[in-house]
């Protein structure tokens, strides 16, 4: 390993630009408004947990996290995600509070990533948890706000697509009945690889009926309509139960009147395995990958012994940042220049129009000769206040 240059940092971490972290910013406090609204309360968790609880807990595979000991011994970890910290706080410090818990958080998550360019290792995430209710009118509210938050920071055109991971796992436990073959079938949607998993039904099915049934999952993309043919094909209890939970949060999204920014694909595998019931992803043809994921997840809290049931989604900021056709409001600056014999003027001044709405007044002492130097080395559009010599303009 070479000597490393002033100038570089880790692998997979960036430097955000006063361009950038201002419009991140503009999102963010967009976001909250609209999170405060329906209710829900921001929190922020430590940026350092012990791996014996939080990092456990976390669907994040342990080696994808960063590690560190304290000074105690205890081995420490840089967040991998936000759901499990804030697992943590609700069966902890929220556990004597009524339910349901609403919370929001606007955050940094970190995961270790091999030497391969462009892959980050730090992400920004703003999202919500909604903790202590199992009802489809709980998983109807975060996909209504999951839209509408996406339209807030100005994705342009999206579409949510919602899946169950019950109804994958019951049909696909009615016909292979290895478990490594179901996980490969399950890998190969999660990729959409479609020919790997048409190869894998034609391998290891050996039911033509099942083979037919394993096909026909690739054609269950559509709206509401498309559920119940979904039932035609689901035989397990597990199946219709998640077709059936389907059907009631669409009913609850047409009420909502959001059905057109709705795609259902029961093929959809979450890339995190702590969901137990429904699931959905934000996406835009702007980018190839998922710009917002969520879902049910009823069992992760059982690692801090809290059995409540828990939904919520996750904006997957860097992404967004890359995509929005957010314009920042125009904001009036000025740059007040002046000498040192005008200074306490010059100076009076600035603080002064500092008081006025939607304004940047910046200062700089120069010398007289060097004015009109100055004045050409500014990026433009900015106006110019002097009070240096006689002149004051």
């Amino acid at each position: 390993m070479g000597k490393l240059q002033s100038f570089e940092k880790p692998i997979g971490f960036r430097d955000l630009l006063p361009n950038i972290t201002a419009k991140k910013r503009w999102m963010e406090n967009q976001l909250q408004g609209l999170f405060h609204k329906w209710g829900y309360q921001e929190i922020v968790t430590p940026t350092l947990e012990y791996d014996e609880t939080v990092g456990k807990a976390s669907a994040i595979p342990s080696n994808k996290t960063f590690k560190l000991l304290d000074r105690l011994g205890h081995t420490l970890v840089l967040r991998p995600d936000m759901t499990a910290p804030i697992g943590r706080v609700v069966s902890s410090l929220l556990k004597n509070q009524d339910l349901p818990y609403r919370i929001s958080y606007h955050s940094n998550v970190f995961r270790a990533q091999e030497h391969e360019a462009g892959r980050a290792a730090e992400f920004y995430q703003s999202g919500v948890e909604l903790i202590g209710e199992g009802t489809p009118d709980a998983d109807a509210e975060v996909l209504v706000l999951a839209i509408e938050s996406l339209k807030q920071v100005k994705v342009g055109a999206f579409r949510l697509v919602i899946g169950h991971t019950g109804f994958l796992q019951g049909v696909l436990a009615e016909w292979v009945t290895d478990q490594e073959v179901q996980t490969k079938m399950r890998e190969a949607l999660s990729e959409k690889n479609m020919v790997g998993y048409q190869q894998l039904v034609e391998e290891f099915v050996d039911s033509e009926k099942g083979q037919k049934v394993l096909q026909s999952l690739l054609s269950l993309q559509g709206d509401g309509a498309m559920l119940e043919q979904a039932l035609n094909i689901a035989v397990s209890h597990q199946a219709k139960q998640a077709i059936g939970e389907l059907l009631e949060i669409w009913k609850l999204l047409k009420l909502y009147d959001v059905e057109t920014y709705i795609t259902f694909d029961l093929t959809l595998v979450p890339h995190l395995d702590y969901y137990t019931g429904m699931v959905f992803e934000g996406t835009t043809e702007r980018i190839g990958f998922p710009i917002l994921s969520g879902g049910r997840y009823d069992t992760l809290l059982k690692a801090f012994d809290n059995s409540l049931a828990a939904t919520g989604f996750g904006l997957h900021m860097d992404r967004i940042l890359d995509v929005s056709e957010v314009q920042l409001p125009t904001e009036r600056r000025i740059k007040v220049i002046y000498d040192q014999a005008h200074r306490d003027q010059a100076l009076s001044y600035a603080f002064k129009l500092r008081r006025e709405e939607q304004i940047m007044v910046e200062t700089h002492r120069i010398e007289k000769n060097e004015k009109e130097v100055f004045k050409q080395s500014l990026e433009y559009p900015i106006e110019i206040i002097t009070f240096i010599g006689e002149e004051e303009a």
